[in-house]
């Protein structure tokens, strides 16, 4: 047990000290990544859209079913894994593709992935690369908005589901 925690306590730290340093894209790449990140970021923009599109359509589809059958331990579970989980993170696979660009072609230092389901250290990672390069974040903006407001309409959901639940639970 004691290596167990010895590994991960040297893996999380490892993983952290990639992060932690700031060095600059070369002046001379500086146009050519500008373009390549934004090019990234258009093309994934709505793929994602669609992403959490489809999970709202499954949860509307485990609503309704809560709705119209009765409580559902297992759908209000699933349901709220897509607030809590699945929609907040929808959009870490475009944050890592851009912190792995940035890392390994860019900046030539091998990438590790943070250990975490959450976009904030990618995205503490990549805003001092997106603002000393011009890149428009716009749309990765839009696409936070975007979640924010599909789980808004989730968590009425939950609240709805949450005064069903029967006394015997």
């Amino acid at each position: 047990m004691k290596k167990l925690l010895i590994l991960f306590t040297i893996l999380f730290s490892f993983c952290l000290s990639a992060y932690a340093e700031y060095k600059p894209i070369p002046k001379e790449l500086s146009n050519q990544y500008k373009i390549e990140i934004e090019q990234i970021i258009n093309q994934e923009y709505p793929k994602i859209i669609k992403e959490i599109d489809n999970y709202v359509k499954e949860a509307n589809s485990y609503y309704n079913d809560i709705i119209q059958n009765g409580y559902d331990i297992g759908k209000h579970v699933s349901l709220a894994n897509l607030a809590e989980l699945t929609i907040p993170s929808a959009d870490i696979h475009l944050y890592a593709k851009l912190a792995q660009i940035t890392q390994e072609k860019y900046l030539e230092i091998k990438y590790f992935p943070p250990g975490t389901d959450s976009t904030v250290p990618l995205e503490d990672f990549l805003s001092p690369y997106f603002k000393d390069n011009n890149i428009n974040n716009k749309k990765l903006l839009n696409i936070i908005k975007y979640q924010n407001k599909k789980i808004k309409l989730l968590e009425k959901y939950l609240k709805k589901v949450q005064q069903m639940i029967p006394d015997n639970y």
